[in-house]
């Protein structure tokens, strides 16, 4: 692929990095009037009612393909939800920046789907680039969290996890789009089976818990927009690129998530050896992409 024609994917990645990101902040805010078990019913609900309404109006429902609505049905059967769950849970433990830090680790696993599934190479660039990126989140292991959190290593366990899940269901979603190229459709019902799997998990608790408070349903409607956004732009990122350059561009959200934490959560700053443990990851992730273009 061209230079001229891994521009749009690029930029769409990018847009979803600062997405993903603006929605670590966003949750910190939210998490200080609502309890992190209940947040996902409003952040994944609140991106189901905005994907429906913008699918109903910019999808091409004529063209629709059942094998490719079943590969997005499926894979909404863990994302987002499992990936909300997963990361509303770190940012609470560990705070914006290192739970993003982590998820540095998402190209590793896109990366070698794509290579174990769909065919696409690694070159030297990318295998240094991964061994970095590895490098980079063992250097966030030595130090404690940010804003006076402490917490063990395990814990580091949460944004992994969320990071294995988000780059195991890219290759899977490249399939289906290229079935059926309509990557807000992909979201739109992916976040549907998302909704049913975190109401049949959560719902029946928050309903004898009573209301929740107005101004944490607000804060994760927000952070439901900016991931669904995220998702969105990540899909269409997808339908057009290699994913050897989308995912990597994609992980750089930590870094621009540790520069909206500097600039709204002042007290969520990352020490010396987590900042070097960032940059350590980003420049692996540079390393990706330009081995993938």
């Amino acid at each position: 692929m061209s230079g001229t024609a891994n521009l749009a994917p690029m930029l769409l990645a990018l847009g979803a990095a600062f997405c993903f990101a603006l929605a670590l902040i966003l949750t910190q805010f939210g998490l200080r009037t609502m309890p992190s078990w209940r947040s996902p019913l409003y952040s994944i609900g609140g991106a189901l009612v905005v994907a429906w309404l913008a699918a109903f109006v910019f999808v091409d429902w004529s063209t629709f393909n059942l094998d490719a609505a079943l590969i997005f049905a499926g894979v909404g059967c863990i994302f987002p939800v499992v990936v909300s769950i997963l990361s509303v849970r770190s940012n609470e433990r560990l705070g914006p920046a290192v739970a993003g830090a982590v998820g540095n680790v998402t190209p590793i696993f896109a990366v070698l789907g794509a290579v174990l599934f769909l065919g696409e190479h690694l070159g030297l660039l990318q295998l240094s680039g991964l061994a970095m990126v590895v490098g980079g989140v063992a250097l966030l292991a030595l130090r404690g969290g940010t804003g006076g959190r402490h917490w063990s290593v395990w814990v580091l366990g949460l944004p992994l996890a969320a990071a294995l899940v988000r780059g195991a269901i890219q290759p899977a979603i490249k399939t289906g789009l290229a079935l059926w190229p309509e990557p807000l459709a992909a979201a739109a019902i992916g976040y549907a089976l998302s909704t049913v799997v975190i109401v049949s998990l959560v719902g029946r608790r928050a309903l004898r818990e009573g209301p929740a408070m107005r101004s944490g349903v607000l804060w994760f409607l927000c952070v439901g927009f900016a991931n669904g956004s995220a998702t969105f732009l990540l899909y269409a990122a997808l339908g057009l690129g290699s994913i050897t350059v989308v995912a990597p561009l994609v992980a750089l959200f930590p870094l621009i998530g540790v520069v909206l934490s500097w600039i709204f959560l002042r007290g969520e700053q990352l020490h010396a050896i987590g900042l070097l443990g960032i940059l350590v990851s980003v420049a692996g992730v540079i390393l990706l992409l330009l081995g993938g273009t």
